[in-house]
């Protein structure tokens, strides 16, 4: 049972893996040349971040675009610290710049409702999304707007990395992100991108409000994520420009990576949900018929496959310590034993061998053109993608099934 348990796995993974790498040469989107710079408003959501906002407006007012077109509104979400302070300070030094605070008396304990706040008051024709703790390039606003030439799309993404990765888990995570935006682009280029992360991610601002704006849903820890989906039941695409690159900061410590992730989780789990309606929908294209079960599989396939190793694992441990301590001379025989290339031949499982190489080669492939397109060098960061594939998967299984267990047993939802 477990053989053909670990060969579905296989299979599965193998399968995904070839479909990714097939998009991997797709043609980009049609796009234009911008004849005009219209007007943009950049909302920044902000609780408690008098450490990290300056670096983030005075990223934006050094973008390369007009002054007169761009409108800053930061919204201090009952802040308990000085950002309020450091806001007003940026104020009255860059009095030339369109740059506007609004204040709640209170935190309205979820981010979505700042972000509403800002979109209530902009005048832009385009709304971007700016998390407090990130920066975006000089280019980065000019990239992503052509992409609306085309009507049918209802945001674009820029490319998300790890501002300055000094610990080993920051750097676990500077690997992950290139992996991640590798994905996101595959997913782009298919055509079922579902999230538009807090990092200058980019909206019309008629269409956010024809929609209905960002959620109102107070149990809803991920509204990158909902109103992605809420676009695409709209029947609107999502895009990603890899060249418009911003940068954000990352947790430092496990305790803080856990909360965050554990927040990812039971977001995606809410939202997988609440949209359940599009799954295998044939109305909603290939998002319904295939990535939203994708997004199902992945999940359960992670969870079995980590389950497996770590029951084997524990096994086979209790098995050899059991031994050693009942058989004499059997601990130091076992270690020292140097097995032949016969008995390594003999003792292999192929069927399962064989998909597993194969899935891992392609894996290694699809790491190095990641690294490749986005002109990052890997062997700058051996120890992260190494810590990476030791810690992330058993670490993000733990996460997962901490998550359903909470979904299920309904515990309080914290932001």
């Amino acid at each position: 049972m477990l053989q053909h348990v670990l060969w579905g796995i296989s299979f599965i993974t193998l399968w995904l893996t070839i479909i990714w790498l097939h998009y991997l040469f797709a043609n980009e989107p049609e796009t234009k040349e911008l004849t005009e710079n219209p007007k943009i408003t950049l909302a920044i959501p902000a609780y408690n971040e008098e450490k990290t906002i300056l670096k983030t407006i005075n990223s934006i007012i050094e973008a390369d675009y007009p002054i007169d077109k761009k409108e800053i509104i930061i919204v201090n979400d009952g802040s308990t610290d000085k950002t309020a302070q450091v806001v007003e300070a940026i104020i009255k030094k860059n009095q030339s710049h369109n740059i506007i605070l609004l204040q709640h008396a209170k935190n309205s304990g979820n981010k979505s409702i700042a972000v509403n706040t800002a979109l209530d008051n902009a005048t832009g024709e385009y709304f971007s999304v700016l998390d407090a703790d990130s920066r975006i390039s000089k280019n980065g606003i000019k990239l992503l707007l052509p992409y609306f030439y085309n009507q049918k799309v209802g945001a674009v993404i820029s490319r998300v990395k790890v501002e300055t990765p000094n610990k080993i888990l920051e750097k676990i995570q500077f690997f992950e992100y290139i992996m991640s935006n590798m994905i996101r682009k595959l997913m782009s280029l298919l055509g079922t991108l579902h999230i538009t992360p807090g990092v200058l991610s980019t909206y019309k601002t008629e269409t956010l409000r024809k929609i209905g704006g960002f959620t109102r849903d107070r149990n809803n820890l991920t509204e990158d994520m909902e109103i992605a989906l809420r676009l695409i039941q709209n029947g609107y695409k999502i895009e990603m420009q890899p060249e418009s690159i911003t940068y954000t900061f990352v947790p430092k410590g496990i305790k803080t990576l856990w909360r965050q992730r554990l927040r990812w989780a039971r977001g995606y789990i809410y939202n997988m949900w609440s949209y359940r309606k599009m799954m295998f929908s044939p109305k909603h294209g290939i998002f319904g018929i295939f990535q939203m079960p994708v997004n199902v599989i992945i999940v359960i396939t992670l969870i079995v496959n980590i389950t497996i190793i770590l029951i084997n694992l524990i096994d086979t441990t209790t098995e050899f310590l059991f031994r050693s301590a009942t058989i004499t001379g059997y601990f130091w025989k076992t270690v020292t034993a140097i097995p032949t290339v016969t008995d390594v031949m003999l003792g292999q499982n192929y069927r399962i061998l064989v998909p597993l190489a194969i899935v891992t080669i392609l894996g290694f492939y699809l790491i190095w053109q990641s690294h490749r397109r986005f002109n990052e060098r890997i062997t700058n960061n051996i120890t992260g993608a190494l810590a990476y594939f030791i810690f992330i998967p058993y670490f993000t299984t733990m996460n997962w099934i901490a998550s359903i267990f909470q979904e299920v047993f309904k515990t309080k939802r914290k932001w």
